[in-house]
């Protein structure tokens, strides 16, 4: 169809002329009368041709005579209006993340397969309501359409699941979503506004303030919804109806002792043998014991992969058997998934240092993905647990446990594993003084705190980086006062701490007036007086930095050339303290102004009247 053709057809669509059928779309207070043209319509759709397929004597008497319309409550007049200029125009103008699963509806109600496609390529991260699309998605049978709303909702799970729009989903998505492995949650999270809920089997409020599993708070949110939604009390009972069968997609068994106790008990959610049979899980969780059989589990056991904490744990049974063997030979634990990773323990025999027959311990993190790319950031504590009282009492870093700390590290590829060649010798780990090793059970207890933090925190706790300014109108900028300065526009966390590059105008010395460029490295951190510098948002998402913070940095400043025979102007600083009371260096004479400017040197485009500035820093033993 030509240019020509579609706007005559837009006109004839937008004006109604000569329209002989009349929709009134929409429900309650959006309804609208939209006119159309029976002769395109049939043209276009066989469920409009069945639907104008009726003796032409009775339209012309009964239905044009009292001004009849087509009733259609169930779909929205936008979507409505954006299938016609679809079928008379082939235009999709209108067609957007809002009403994309609405004109789906629509085209697949009329069965206009031309328009699904569309609708279905709108990126989901514009879609008005993932959850929304979803349930579209399973009515329709588009598996692959489910899996992609499913994946975006496990990428975006925290900020998703606290919505308002997941309050209304229907109780087989909210299954559906509990049982998801791959949710990208942070696990126990703590929930610091009081929840409140009425329970029957307790006349009073009970307020969730104290740490809670994030999905188990989302389900009680979402059931408190239903029942306010119906008009029926929000009670423990009520609760268990409105969940149904999503209440037992919820993992009860990974919550701690504590939690389970003091927050899961008291709500009068679970039955008495839903306790016991949780309660002897956490005791013995083999389900062949008596007890198992009599009260089977009924919860999921099976952690999600993509939880952002773990402790990974190791015996090695037969100890003396390991201890003898040969240098380098390895023991790994079974993995375990941490933010989509494979993390396992590792411990090979060694030889200390500098010694040819003193044993030691190598003790390793282990990371053993085999995706082609991949990066992340962990921090971990590494454990011998104490043998004294058995491993159920060295729960943690204390004085019955040996442990040594590690800060954060960059895994990838190449550099797949971390931890210590000599983390102990094998003569202060068999000495029985130090309650290390039982030879009784002839074993070795392992264990590694590892936590791997989101995308975002890894990017902000890395230890080097590139920041980048351009300085337009530069000839302008030349001009101003001894002491003017400009900030680089965007912010680059490196090691937790807020950079910058900053531009200066200078003097060489207080008795000329030759002007200079000041070229300076200048964290934030702190310093509240010079907030505006940095937007509130990327402020606000970071925590609050330590009131004497300190770091060390390198760095090469560079004066970017713009001429492909001309190399760029660098210095370099290593070394230089960071800290609340000197927070920014650099060069306060990097440059003249005058040698700046001359465009045979390349470093000014007098055409674009600009200057481009870089900094490679590398920040270490950083205290935040």
């Amino acid at each position: 169809m030509s240019q020509k053709a579609k706007n005559w057809m837009k006109l004839i669509l937008l004006t109604g002329e000569y329209a002989d059928v009349h929709f009134l779309v929409g429900d309650g207070e959006e309804k609208e009368r939209i006119s159309a043209h029976k002769l395109i319509l049939k043209n276009a759709s066989d469920v409009f041709e069945a639907m104008f397929r009726f003796d032409a004597n009775k339209e012309r008497t009964e239905n044009a005579a009292a001004g009849s319309h087509v009733e259609v409550p169930d779909v929205e007049p936008t979507a409505f209006k954006v299938m016609l200029s679809f079928i008379y125009a082939d235009d999709l103008s209108e067609l957007d993340g809002d009403n994309a699963m609405a004109v789906l509806y629509t085209a697949k109600k009329y069965n206009i397969p031309d328009l699904v496609g569309p609708s279905l390529q709108i990126p989901i991260a514009k879609l008005r309501n993932v959850f929304f699309a979803c349930a579209q998605a399973h009515l329709f049978d588009l598996e692959f359409y489910t899996d992609n709303c499913l994946s975006y909702i496990d990428k975006n799970a925290e900020s998703l699941l606290k919505s308002e729009e997941f309050l209304q989903i229907h109780q087989n998505l909210l299954c559906e979503i509990l049982a998801r492995d791959k949710l990208q949650i942070s696990g126990e999270i703590s929930i610091w506004k009081a929840v409140n809920f009425i329970f029957k089997p307790i006349n009073y409020k009970v307020k969730f303030i104290l740490f809670i599993n994030f999905l188990l708070f989302l389900a009680f949110r979402w059931a408190d919804a239903k029942c306010r939604q119906i008009g029926i009390e929000c009670s423990a009972n009520n609760f268990r109806q409105m969940l149904g069968p999503a209440l037992f997609k919820i993992r009860f068994p990974l919550l701690s002792k504590m939690q389970f106790s003091q927050q899961i008990v008291p709500s009068g959610i679970l039955t008495a043998d839903e306790v016991v049979g949780v309660e002897q899980y956490h005791n013995h969780p083999n389900p062949t014991m008596p007890i198992g059989i009599l009260y089977p589990m009924q919860f999921p056991i099976n952690e999600r992969i993509w939880k952002t904490k773990a402790t990974l744990t190791m015996e090695i049974e037969n100890f003396l058997e390991f201890a003898p063997e040969k240098l380098g030979n390895c023991k790994f634990s079974e993995p375990t998934h941490i933010r989509g990773l494979p993390f396992q323990i590792m411990v090979k025999m060694n030889t200390k240092s500098g010694s040819t027959d003193e044993k030691c311990l190598g003790f390793y993190l282990q990371c053993t993905s085999k995706n082609e790319y991949w990066r992340c950031v962990c921090s971990a504590t590494f454990r011998i647990v104490s043998q004294n009282n058995g491993a159920d009492n060295c729960t943690g870093i204390c004085e019955a446990v040996l442990y040594k700390s590690w800060g954060n590290w960059s895994f990838d590829r190449i550099f797949q594993e971390w931890g210590s060649d000599n983390f102990i010798s094998f003569a202060e780990l068999m000495d029985p003084n130090k309650g290390l090793y039982d030879k009784n059970v002839d074993k070795l207890a392992l264990a590694i705190d590892v936590a791997v933090p989101n995308e975002r925190e890894q990017r902000t706790y890395r230890s080097n980086g590139t920041i980048e300014m351009e300085i337009e109108n530069l000839s302008e900028f030349a001009l101003e006062a001894f002491g003017s300065g400009r900030f680089s526009e965007s912010v680059l966390f490196i090691k937790g701490l807020p950079w910058k590059i900053m531009a200066q105008i200078n003097s060489k010395n207080r008795s000329t007036d030759q002007k200079w460029l000041g070229f300076y490295l200048w964290c934030a951190a702190g310093e509240k007086g010079r907030r505006e510098e940095i937007s509130l948002n990327e402020w606000n998402s970071h925590s609050a930095w330590a009131e004497n913070w300190s770091c060390k940095c390198s760095a090469t400043f560079r004066i970017i050339s713009q001429k492909h025979d001309v190399p760029d102007f660098s210095r370099d600083f290593s070394g230089q303290v960071f800290n609340t009371a000197s927070n920014s260096s650099g060069f306060q004479n990097f440059i003249a102004f005058s040698e700046l400017m001359d465009t045979s040197k390349g470093f000014y485009n007098k055409n674009q009247d600009n200057m481009k500035l870089t900094i490679d820093f590398i920040v270490k033993e950083a205290n935040t």
